[in-house]
């Protein structure tokens, strides 16, 4: 965090509180102090900074620090929208009028398929309107970057040769309505609370890209694992929902239950990584296949067994 940053926010510049109380919000680059933080983007907000308004419709969608309200949450974006903000007006046209936004409409009647007990695994058609799809690929497609894999070696996460594909994630400071509404899906699907979602990813394979055969949970047998699952829980379940379906192969392959999906845009995959005990599934292996012709979009969410901080 620069020091300019700092004096902008303490004479009062409106963009510069909003931007450094997101940032004091989760502690990246800056002090983490979250109540602080967040008294700094409700400051911007008051003044029309419309990144605050942003960021504080994704905190009442949470109820991270702010009464839990999609409609507040909607009406603050429909505010930044009022004010010229291209991202909040593009998020509006899929909300449609704050004055009649039903968050049952979102969750409307989707068919869903239990396809296997051990692992569990779901997959649901139209679980996520194709137009909001696009948002996301739209909001993904600047922000990609290789992605990455866990290490046991050392812990943390690295390139790997086994994966391929870029992606970009989007923490609380980069999310959005469309985002929070995909989150919300989910959890209420699988019946367990948003706050034990990881940041969603937005995978992208160009022809060729894969991710080859890989667990999801994390595994406590692995020395630098150990306590990465005792302090942060276990990736109970994964949920995907494919983005587009102009594209040739791309299947998600599980070779040990000799299965694999393919869905259409809005379709969603979702599997537990462990079972009801907490006995990690070894049948859950499973791959991102490369696509032969065109690019394969996905959404994919991790969720732990326990709630997650806002990063």
């Amino acid at each position: 965090m620069s020091e300019t940053l700092q004096h902008r926010a303490a004479a009062g510049d409106p963009r510069a509180q909003g931007e450094l109380g997101g940032l004091m919000l989760v502690g990246r680059g800056a002090r983490y102090a979250p109540e602080e933080g967040l008294q700094l983007v409700e400051a911007a907000a008051e003044r029309d900074d419309t990144a605050a308004l942003q960021l504080l419709a994704v905190l009442s969608a949470l109820g991270a620090g702010r009464p839990y309200s999609w409609g507040e949450a909607v009406r603050l974006v429909a505010r930044a929208a009022e004010l010229g903000d291209v991202q909040a007006q593009g998020q509006m046209r899929l909300l449609g009028d704050p004055a009649t936004f039903d968050l049952a409409e979102w969750f409307g009647a989707a068919e869903a398929q239990q396809l296997c007990q051990a692992p569990r695994v779901l997959t649901i058609t139209n679980f996520f309107p194709k137009p909001a799809c696009d948002w996301i690929i739209e909001r993904a497609r600047p922000r990609l970057e290789a992605a990455r894999v866990n290490n046991p070696t050392t812990g943390g996460s690295s390139i790997e040769y086994n994966r391929s594909n870029t992606g970009a994630g989007f923490s609380v400071l980069d999310s959005d309505l469309i985002l929070e509404l995909a989150n919300a899906r989910v959890a209420a699907t699988i019946q367990i609370a948003r706050q034990n979602q990881e940041p969603a990813n937005v995978l992208h394979y160009d022809p060729g890209q894969e991710f080859q055969a890989h667990f999801d949970y994390i595994d406590p047998a692995e020395p630098h694992f150990t306590d990465l699952v005792r302090q942060q829980g276990q990736r109970v379940a994964t949920a995907l929902i494919y983005l587009n379906d102009d594209f040739e192969g791309g299947e998600t392959a599980f070779p040990r239950l000799n299965w694999s999906f393919k869905g259409k845009a809005g379709d969603a995959l979702i599997f537990w990584n462990t079972a009801v005990n907490g006995a990690l599934e070894k049948g859950s292996l499973h791959a991102g296949l490369p696509p032969t012709r065109g690019e394969k979009w996905i959404y994919s969410k991790w969720v732990r067994d326990r709630a997650w901080p806002l990063v």
